[in-house]
């Protein structure tokens, strides 16, 4: 055997045109398992957040809401059983039990009543119905959650290569001999273990040592273009994706506040409102975290008091501030103050009868 087909070349070629090497450095994930991990994470984060500004759930079934790691069927709390549902896109049936304070998902016989009864009358005393089977945002987030783990899979590749030395030979093919192979190999082994222990080796000058520089303007691009699509798909800013801060110079973040105000907003009325009213039969509310205009609504209330209602009505300068404020329409002011009197004072120096 020569040199070349030492190292790899010569005949190998012109005996076989199917030349597969092995896949090096494999992902330690399998693509089905890190699509679901995603979806999960982003889901129940999502579900978290929208909870976190949903007023009045008692602190008694705050508890059912989250996970346990009791060693049992209930460990899984509401939100885990509404993210898997929602990423199989399937049907789920809830009880509550409000004697051992426990949510589950129905038993056989208990999806049958609860199904018949929200036929019936759209409501069950034994639990709640829900269905994600439509739910077509869960496959377009499935195809770019596989994408990011092609280009994760690509980096992992990447960054292993980039810790292997190579050994550059100057002119190797031209100036060694296919005699002399074997103690060229040799002496290259020599060298890499010389390195390896961190010691001096004995090269050419035209010899040079590398290691690989891993690109990532390719990955970081790829990574991007998919927290782009996510946001889209999902309502929310990249931001809120990929958890890094507005880059915009001076951007104090308030448009991308807003933004994740709007997208959580439209989960808690499709998603957390009608589960928990149901469930546990209550009647929640939405907390606002944007609190942005309440200066610029203070200013319009004193504008407003220095505006003659020939020009704006009472009616529509509650209206106006009350939108501004975040109330309904129709929220009521609160009744003026009662100015406080004091005595006409009493400028002859007469002490008061």
């Amino acid at each position: 055997m020569g040199f070349l087909e030492s190292i790899g070349f010569g005949s190998m070629f012109a005996k076989s045109t199917e030349v597969e090497l092995p896949d090096a450095f494999p992902f330690m994930t399998l693509e089905r398992d890190f699509v679901r991990m995603d979806m999960e994470t982003i889901y129940a984060r999502i579900l978290t957040d929208v909870l976190e500004r949903t007023q009045n759930i008692s602190e008694k079934f705050k508890p059912l809401l989250w996970d346990n790691c009791l060693a049992s069927e209930k460990s899984d709390g509401l939100v885990t059983l509404l993210v898997k549902a929602m990423i199989d896109k399937a049907e789920l049936f809830i009880v509550f039990d409000p004697a051992t304070l426990v949510v589950r998902k129905a038993k056989t016989e208990e999806m049958t009543q609860i199904k018949k009864d929200y036929l019936a009358s759209g409501k069950s005393e034994v639990g709640v119905y829900l269905t994600f089977s439509n739910y077509r945002r869960t496959d377009m987030l499935k195809i770019y959650a596989a994408l990011e783990y092609c280009a994760v899979a690509g980096l992992n590749k990447s960054m292993n290569l980039s810790t292997a030395l190579q050994y550059k030979m100057g002119d190797l093919r031209k100036s060694v001999a296919a005699a002399d192979a074997g103690a060229i190999a040799d002496q290259a082994k020599a060298i890499a273990e010389a390195l390896k222990k961190g010691k001096g080796a004995l090269m050419d000058k035209e010899d040079t040592i590398e290691m690989a520089k891993p690109d990532l303007t390719a990955t970081s691009a790829a990574m991007d273009f998919i927290a782009q699509k996510k946001s889209f798909y999902l309502g929310l800013p990249a931001s809120y994706i990929t958890g890094e801060a507005p880059k915009g110079l001076g951007d104090s973040g308030e448009g991308d506040s807003k933004a994740v105000e709007r997208g959580l907003r439209g989960y808690y009325f499709s998603i957390i409102k009608p589960t928990v009213d149901a469930l546990f039969g209550i009647k929640t509310d939405f907390e606002t975290e944007d609190y942005g205009q309440i200066s610029t609504a203070l200013e319009v209330i004193k504008t407003f008091e220095l505006v003659s209602d020939e020009l704006v009505s009472p009616e529509n300068k509650l209206i106006i501030v009350n939108r501004m404020l975040g109330f309904p329409d129709e929220e009521k002011g609160g009744e003026p103050a009662t100015p406080i009197t004091t005595p006409p004072r009493d400028v002859t120096g007469t002490a008061p009868a």
